[in-house]
């Protein structure tokens, strides 16, 4: 098990009063890898954006402020699918996406789902009015006109109910004459340059991914399968919950207790676009110690609260895994906290010590950094401990040797679309 470094630029998008109303967010390469822009396909990028969006989180990246995601051809068809909140989410329609019948059909389906479009770097042409019927924002580029090609094509997108975004504002020049001309909304360097954001996330094993992948491509969504699985890995079991903390189809974002809440909240299609990507990112796949120590935990909650309170060890196994996963990433617990949208009892129980379930968690931890310390919060006793210790050590190398030896996953026996 390992972690990866995750960038993502964004640049501000401004209003009439400079004050910053969304964000644009960029694709950049992480600094360990070796793969640039210019040799990325536009769909890859694309890819790469949504996952590190998520996995970054989006309070994180753009806090309530609107977000800004180029889609190229692949967004439009859902071969690369758009897993952002439509709530918070405007989708970019590239340049380079031709006018067809299959581009406009996605536009549709995405005006459906409630996601706004906006058009980049928006120059007319033979049938553009397809592409602006259905837009929200034409974005125009101040440094591709001069004066008279600008007071043109605002003429021309006047007659459709479009705001308008200059983009590459680059002057106070440049500014004031988008504002003269009755510009929505500025973009460009002369307000603000792009950032990075990075954070750090599990990289999910390749097993895990093809072992949900047979699930959800059979006839019927067996969430208690997906849940087991989930149960076996933590870095998949991470990113899940990230992706219900964003909130479902109403972009509304939700606090989830287990995971099994956020397989219910998510659904399978979410839950399919969600693994889409992560084989788009062909994750690679490690073992170590950490991951030991992060099954055992969880398992070991879960079991001392079964027979005492059953209805608690659900949360109590979710919270022991949530807890080991600052081991597994190599960050601080705090970054933990703050990349998943939790719900309250569970971060307290995976954080805290006030609940029943996060006492129990953090003897369990006490208990694994020096097993010779009486426990003082949950009332287990050190025989109990040693008891529940021995078995789920036992289950934790059996969860992970099965993942470390299974090269070849069982393959669903018909194919089924991912979106």
């Amino acid at each position: 098990m390992t972690s990866v470094e995750i960038v993502v630029a964004r640049q501000a998008i401004f209003d009439r009063t400079v004050q910053v109303v969304a964000y644009e967010l960029l694709f950049r390469s992480a600094p360990e890898s070796d793969l640039a822009e210019a040799v990325l396909a536009e769909g890859l990028m694309t890819a790469s954006v949504l996952y590190s969006s998520v996995n970054i989180g989006i309070e994180n990246l753009v806090g309530d402020k609107l977000l800004f995601c180029n889609a190229d051809h692949d967004v439009l068809t859902g071969r690369v699918p758009m897993v952002l909140p439509p709530a918070q989410t405007v989708i970019e329609i590239l340049e380079t996406v031709a006018c067809d019948d299959e581009a406009i059909a996605g536009c549709i389906q995405l005006l459906a789902l409630g996601y706004p479009l906006a058009l980049d770097d928006f120059v007319w042409f033979d049938g553009a009015e397809r592409f602006v019927e259905l837009a929200s924002i034409v974005k125009i580029d101040v440094l591709a006109y001069d004066e008279q090609g600008l007071v043109d094509i605002v003429g021309r997108c006047a007659a459709f109910n479009v705001q308008l975004l200059a983009e590459k504002v680059e002057t106070q020049a440049q500014l004031q004459l988008c504002l003269d001309l009755g510009f929505d909304y500025f973009q460009g360097y002369y307000l603000e340059r792009p950032r990075n954001i990075s954070g750090r996330t599990l990289s999910g094993s390749q097993l895990g991914a093809a072992r949900i992948a047979s699930s959800l491509l059979s006839r019927e969504f067996e969430v208690a399968e997906l849940e087991a699985i989930l149960r076996t890995d933590p870095a998949l079991a991470f990113q899940l919950l990230q992706l219900a903390g964003i909130g479902a189809r109403g972009g509304l974002r939700r606090r989830v207790r287990t995971l099994r809440d956020a397989l219910v909240l998510l659904g399978p299609i979410r839950v399919q676009n969600w693994l889409a990507l992560l084989m788009l990112r062909q994750h690679g796949q490690s073992s170590s110690h950490h991951l030991v120590i992060a099954l055992t935990r969880a398992r070991m909650c879960e079991l001392l609260l079964q027979r005492s309170q059953p209805r608690l060890s659900s949360l109590a196994y979710t919270a022991g895994m949530i807890s080991a996963l600052d081991l597994l990433m190599g960050v601080e617990s705090s970054a933990v906290s703050l990349a998943l949208n939790l719900d309250a009892e569970l971060h307290e129980a995976s954080f805290g010590s006030a609940s029943r379930v996060a006492r129990v968690v953090r003897d369990v931890i006490t208990y694994q950094d020096d097993p010779h310390v009486e426990p003082t919060l949950s009332g287990a006793s050190l025989a109990q401990l040693d008891a529940v210790a021995l078995q789920s050590l036992s289950w934790a190398v059996q969860m992970t040797n099965a993942l470390e030896s299974e090269k070849t996953p069982r393959q669903p026996d018909s194919p089924a679309r991912l979106i």
